[in-house]
């Protein structure tokens, strides 16, 4: 099969698309694009942004049909090289979707090529029609002059690709592995030091898992003018998107550019190559349901943040930095009182991606690396750790490309300790169960020399009454346990003036609101429990754990 990729207007954002391939006489053509992509579990219908569908043989039209909203169907009335065209609407810039415009075309063919079902393992050539003056980043096999081979449907479509004239194009090596780094936008960073930093967590992963599973591997970055923030994981590439560019100078941004660096990087095993049974092989067609987002960006957003610190670019004050923010974002909300990580993984066809309905669900992300840190720690005082879990997950699951359950990782979770009864109790608390995670990591972290504090002091009306509030003095958040729960609602605008005032006397509160045009009064009492937290991590010094965790090594 050959597909053709042109550009008529690159402002318009529409691209030119032809399919072209080979049908004996009667052959029946069934042509799925897909209703999601790899790494982002929610449907994004695709075929929303295909018009002008046609089909041909020797210029002359053949009748198709569609089964479904994104499954084209036609029949080959008789031997010969059919031609499919049809235009796709470049306009996401995203790490997972395309754009075009006058300086850059940038494609996940996830987005916009068929799987021919009847061929799709069938070697694809790729051609387009690029200005002279244009790099092309991807992790795809070049062919020719603008031609690039793929061995099937799935290669092609997890294979981004980047193409302008204003390309960045560094490398570096690891353990005979060539990693590519390719920037479009502005650089506003030192590249030495990030090449010397992207070489040292690159090593330590390495090291973890024992081999690469890539010859090469291409860090593909979109450095935008604007706000913006994701990455998107492929089996020998990963497309970053992140801005505004102008603002990495500052640490504290680069930290962030690192930091989705190394989670993609480790995603090039778990993920890509250690994958669940339902996601081998891929079915982008429709909804595949899944429980194991603990493993999928838990463990992976826990090992990204934690190679950065064994790798050297965080200190253990830079990385408590971000583990207090992943804990104060935990103990914001009470959805882990009503769900708990596995239901909140099965439902990420549902609304994973969105905040949702107040306090509904946990994020697979971030509760999911706390677990993964508290495992950790655990593993670690019976002389193992979850980077060997993980490394038994790789040669078991993802090297031999076997599917996992989430009670293969239990069960390995389990093999790894000699006292088991600490990991059942914890599993059964917190991945089954709806439990304070607060608790556990409190006990934990005492562990590494880390202290957990909690500050109920700077916001009386957060910490007494339970009504968050942004400085316009709209109510962002009730807590459930508050009196307020009964009286004040989300939105609502606190117009009265007393109540404008911090109230610095934990007493019974005249609050007078607007809601929805109206005017309502209401006395709002104090609990006797505080709510929303400040949490704030001290570093209590080296204790034989924390080396072990902060560095990687194990005792002998």
């Amino acid at each position: 099969m050959h597909y053709h990729i042109s550009r008529q207007s690159p402002c318009s954002q529409y691209i030119q698309i032809q399919l072209k391939l080979n049908c004996h006489a009667g052959q029946e053509l069934h042509l799925q694009l897909a209703a999601w992509r790899p790494g982002r579990y929610e449907l994004a219908n695709y075929a929303q942004k295909i018009r002008n569908f046609q089909v041909s043989l020797d210029n002359h039209p053949i009748e198709w049909q569609k089964k479904n909203k994104d499954l084209w169907y036609f029949a080959a009335p008789t031997i010969g090289q059919y031609q499919v065209s049809y235009e796709f609407y470049c306009n996401q810039m995203d790490a997972g979707g395309c754009w075009s415009d006058d300086v850059q075309l940038y494609l996940n063919f996830s987005n916009c090529i068929f799987d021919v079902k009847e061929k799709s393992e069938t070697p694809i050539s790729l051609q387009i029609e690029l200005p002279e003056n244009y790099q092309v980043a991807t992790a795809l096999p070049l062919k020719g002059p603008g031609i690039w081979e793929a061995t099937g449907y799935r290669h092609l479509m997890d294979s981004p690709l980047l193409a302008a004239a204003q390309l960045q194009h560094h490398h570096y090596t690891v353990d005979g592995h060539l990693f590519h780094l390719w920037f479009h936008g502005e650089v506003h960073f030192d590249l030495p030091a990030l090449i010397k930093n992207f070489k040292a967590f690159t090593k330590k992963q390495i090291q973890a898992f024992g081999e690469f599973p890539s010859e090469n591997y291409h860090f593909i970055f979109q450095l935008l003018p604007y706000k913006h923030y994701h990455g998107v994981e492929h089996a020998h590439s990963t497309v970053i998107t992140y801005g505004p560019a102008q603002a990495l100078q500052e640490k504290s941004e680069l930290d962030e550019l690192m930091g989705v660096s190394s989670h993609e990087l480790y995603h090039c095993w778990n993920v890509c190559r250690i994958r669940p049974k339902e996601l081998i092989p891929y079915d982008l067609s429709k909804e595949v349901y899944l429980n194991t987002g603990l493993v999928l960006e838990g463990v992976t957003t826990y090992m990204g943040d934690l190679f950065l610190l064994q790798s050297g670019y965080f200190s253990k004050g830079d990385y408590l930095k971000i583990l207090q923010k992943q804990i104060q974002k935990e103990i914001d909300h009470e959805g882990w009182k009503n769900q708990n990580i596995f239901e909140s993984s099965f439902d990420l066809w549902l609304d994973g991606y969105k905040p949702g309905i107040p306090d509904r669900k946990v994020n697979i992300y971030n509760r999911g690396a706390l677990i993964a840190l508290c495992l950790d720690i655990l593993l670690l005082s019976e002389q193992n750790s979850l980077s060997d879990v993980m490394r038994k997950m790789w040669e078991n699951f993802g090297k031999p490309n076997q599917g996992y359950a989430l009670e293969d990782f239990h069960k390995l979770l389990i093999d790894s300790a000699k006292d088991t009864s600490a990991i059942q109790a914890f599993w059964a608390q917190y991945v089954w169960g709806k439990g304070n995670l607060l608790d556990a990591m409190g006990k934990l972290l005492e562990k590494v020399g880390v202290a957990i504090t909690l500050d109920y002091d700077t916001d009386v009306y957060l910490h007494v009454y339970g009504i968050r509030v942004d400085e316009s003095g709209k109510v962002l958040q009730v807590h459930p346990e508050a009196d307020a729960y009964h009286k004040v609602m989300v939105s609502d605008m606190i117009i009265s003036e007393v109540a404008k005032q911090h109230p610095n006397m934990y007493e019974p509160l005249t609050i007078s609101l607007e809601r929805q045009g109206r005017k309502v009064e209401n006395v709002v009492y104090p609990s006797k429990s505080r709510f929303y937290p400040k949490v704030k991590l001290l570093d209590m010094g080296k204790k034989e754990l924390g080396h072990q965790w902060e560095t990687g090594i194990q005792n002998e």
